[in-house]
């Protein structure tokens, strides 16, 4: 029985509490110091590592006993304890909510076109991807102090039930158990592979050429040949000092560079057809991709209701302290 008090006073004990946090204060900036990203590195070892796991629940029983203690120190003074007992239970739920959030939330990325289908591991519901909502303007200018997109771009899912989802940017919506949203969005340019009218590869191949000018790649798979490209201006108007660029996502005007191996066997601008080695590249409008985050946390909402109850129980605390203030003078 006193090996059980004494540990119950060693978990519930203040000083556990001041040398946890003096821990966790020393870690904090001595990784801000050397090593950058403190707060992300010490979430990635709370899911990784067992011996932070160790500290963070050793901490979570200590807060979790000492608001208990609170409490039946408190039993005497039920509008004492009423003003407290918000903000102390959602610390409690806070810390919890936060761990097992952390330690059983599921992400993955998802690059999608139309017509894809969405299939997560923790998942029952499937998804058809059955329209992607352009960022971009058919025919847009662009200066250098633009903006990267005129509008916020949207993936419309349809479920097995024949109902329509609309999934932007921000904020992250709730599909079923998952909450997605778009984190980046693209163009997929058509291609199609030739020779001597014979068409070999044909397809949609996703890239990253916005921000325009930006540069990426596809392989023609089993040709060893590795395209180059990046979207030019189709036109350029000056007026004055003031330049601007003009783009037709309709009919992008690429710069490509065709490789085999280490030589280049075309490099030149085209919106159509570019030649080399006896093959043709037919190049067609381009459709468009978004880059998707979904995430299964069977715990978003208590930690959700956490915040509130430290938002709310924080003000309640303030406002009763004050009327506790005022009435003793």
């Amino acid at each position: 029985m006193k090996l059980v008090k004494r540990v119950y006073g060693f978990l519930s004990s203040w000083r556990l509490t001041f040398w946890l946090v003096a821990l966790f204060v020393l870690y904090y900036l001595t990784t801000s110091v050397w090593m950058d990203e403190a707060f992300a590195r010490f979430i990635h070892y709370l899911s990784k590592n067992n011996i932070v796991r160790l500290l963070y629940v050793l901490f979570l029983m200590n807060v979790t006993l000492r608001v208990f203690k609170s409490l039946v120190n408190l039993r005497k003074s039920p509008l004492r304890l009423l003003i407290r007992l918000p903000l102390l239970m959602g610390i409690v739920l806070f810390l919890f909510s936060s761990f097992m959030s952390v330690n059983t939330r599921q992400l993955r990325w998802q690059l999608l076109g139309e017509g894809d289908i969405l299939r997560l591991p923790w998942e029952k519901e499937v998804f058809r991807v059955v329209k992607i909502t352009s960022a971009l303007k058919k025919d847009l200018l662009r200066m250098d102090d633009s903006v990267i997109f005129d509008y916020e771009p949207y993936i419309t899912f349809q479920d097995r039930a024949g109902r329509l989802h609309r999934i932007g940017a921000f904020p992250p919506r709730r599909l079923s158990e998952t909450y997605m949203h778009v984190l980046n969005f693209g163009l997929a340019p058509g291609i199609e592979f030739s020779k001597d009218g014979k068409s070999l590869l044909r397809g949609e191949v996703a890239l990253r050429l916005i921000p325009f000018g930006v540069v990426d790649s596809f392989e023609l798979r089993g040709y060893n040949y590795k395209v180059f490209m990046h979207i030019m201006p189709n036109r350029i108007i000056r007026r004055g000092k003031e330049v601007a660029r003009n783009y037709d996502i309709r009919s992008p005007l690429y710069q490509i560079e065709v490789l085999r191996g280490d030589k280049t066997v075309f490099e030149g601008t085209s919106s159509g057809v570019v030649s080399f080695d006896g093959y043709e590249l037919r190049l067609y409008p381009p459709s468009f991709w978004v880059l998707l985050e979904a995430a299964y946390d069977p715990f978003y909402i208590p930690f959700v209701v956490s915040l509130g109850l430290l938002l709310g129980g924080g003000l309640i605390y303030l406002a009763g302290g004050l009327i506790f203030y005022l009435a003793r003078r």
